[in-house]
């Protein structure tokens, strides 16, 4: 039969000694209450070392197992333009000129800069060091979804979420910035030694290149709008140069002034050979016949170029180009027609250098706003490139081992301690019962449970 209750728990009475004073009242004398804590412990002191023992033991299994920890370390400052070391000078003198009137506030810690409300660059590196988006170009460069995969046990979402590959990045990167020097300091840490290095340098070049990408200085915009009028400009001068020469492809003009000065020569040349061919026809009709073959020769050769002259003074309609006998093959084309011609090739001419000069001065401009861009565009010098470390940077095994020891000595010590005091307790003291009543509903419980339903 089973009987629950406080009235059905047996309480054992604690026998009383021959002082006439219980076991669980002995307390101890004023002062000595150090000294009974470290006898207890001194009794217990096999059990304390066997605590000492396995705890040492078993550490230092786990730490053994316990991958290497290494550093990779970068130090850069940020490039000053013009204006900052303009202020940065205007801050100097300050400094020097008023050092007397400023030394309490130096002594409160403050400077020129603070007051001035001066900001570094440093904090905007920092920034952008901690940005999304680096992170996630630090991700995709080193795979590193793949890369922190031992730890998707704690991770469940790693190969398929980006935000805990983020939160282990963030984890193992420190930033740190020197206030006084404005040297910012990278440390990323890895499990394996080439990847530290290469982690922190990569840290730097993505900070240029995302500070390169946030540049809205005057002379970035400017270098935008320049390559924009640069690609119209070329596409005007391209089409310009294939008019111009398509039409002198087609006209055979290549100089129209040239060529209007060489045809006026030629024809002026048939003309005077004309005029002379046609005084010594007169003479030779005053002496031969005109069946004589050298009148009949001479008067074929004069109307060969009267031929000539009339085709080169522009009585051929259409380009002689289109013909096949071997006057147009000599004159491609006539005076008449020249000028026509010549203001044509005149304008397409006078097009295509309109285009190669504004071509060539966009190009200029454009190569002066790349320069002054170079010198406005914020990027850092790399001070101490991260480098293979040498030196593991944990875990420190020794050190780990001996403070689970101490822990776990402090441990059992509180739980002899606490036994101790525990057993101190009268049988009748209501926490003591509260315990009591409280393990029996559990031990009955336990047999219901295993006993299982009726």
């Amino acid at each position: 039969m089973e009987i629950s209750g406080p009235a059905a728990i047996p309480i054992d009475e604690p026998s009383p000694e021959p002082g006439g004073r219980p076991e669980g009242r002995e307390r101890p004398e004023p002062g000595g209450g150090m000294a009974v804590r470290l006898r207890l412990l001194w009794r217990e002191r096999h059990f304390l070392g066997r605590v000492a023992l396995w705890t040492a033991g078993l550490s230092a299994v786990v730490m053994l197992f316990m991958p290497l920890h290494w550093k990779g370390v970068v130090k850069f400052v940020p490039s000053e333009g013009s204006g900052s070391m303009a202020m940065g000078g205007l801050l100097s003198r300050l400094s020097n000129s008023t050092s007397a009137a400023s030394s309490p506030m130096m002594g409160l810690g403050l400077d020129a800069a603070g007051l001035l409300g001066s900001k570094t660059h440093g904090a905007f590196y920092v920034e952008v060091l901690k940005s999304q988006a680096v992170r996630d170009r630090m991700i995709d460069r080193f795979d590193l979804q793949t890369h922190y995969s031992q730890w998707a046990d704690r991770y469940p979402s790693l190969k398929k979420s980006r935000y805990d590959t983020r939160k282990i990045l963030t984890s193992f990167t420190d930033i740190e910035e020197d206030r006084k020097s404005g040297v910012i300091t990278v440390t990323v840490t890895d499990y394996d030694q080439p990847t530290s290095a290469k982690m922190a340098n990569a840290y730097v070049e993505e900070l240029n290149r995302t500070a390169a990408d946030l540049n809205t200085s005057d002379a970035h915009r400017e270098r935008i709008f320049l390559e924009e009028r640069l690609k119209g400009a070329r596409q005007d001068l391209e089409r310009a140069s294939l008019e111009l020469s398509e039409f002198s492809s087609k006209n055979r003009v290549m100089d129209p002034q040239t060529q209007s000065r060489a045809m006026m020569d030629a024809a002026a040349r048939v003309q005077g050979e004309l005029i002379v061919r046609e005084s010594e026809l007169r003479g030779l009709e005053q002496t031969y016949s005109n069946d004589s073959g050298r009148i009949r020769s001479l008067r074929a050769h004069i109307g060969e170029l009267q031929a000539q002259l009339k085709k080169m003074l522009g009585s051929a309609a259409t380009p002689p180009a289109q013909s096949g006998n071997a006057a147009s093959s000599t004159v491609p084309y006539s005076m008449s027609t020249l000028p026509v011609l010549g203001s044509r090739y005149a304008d397409l001419y006078r097009e295509t250098k309109i285009q190669e000069t504004v071509y060539e001065f966009l190009t200029q401009q454009l190569e002066m706003v790349k320069i002054q861009e170079a010198k406005e565009l914020p990027t850092v010098r790399t001070m101490d490139p991260a480098a293979i470390p040498e030196k593991k940077a944990g875990p420190y095994r020794i050190l780990l081992v001996c403070l689970c020891v101490v822990v776990a000595l402090m441990l059992a010590s509180s739980w002899v301690l606490g036994k101790a005091a525990w057993e101190r307790i009268p049988g009748r003291d209501p926490r003591k019962l509260l315990v009591d009543e409280i393990a029996s509903d559990v031990r009955d419980f336990s047999r219901r449970f295993h006993r299982g339903p009726a």
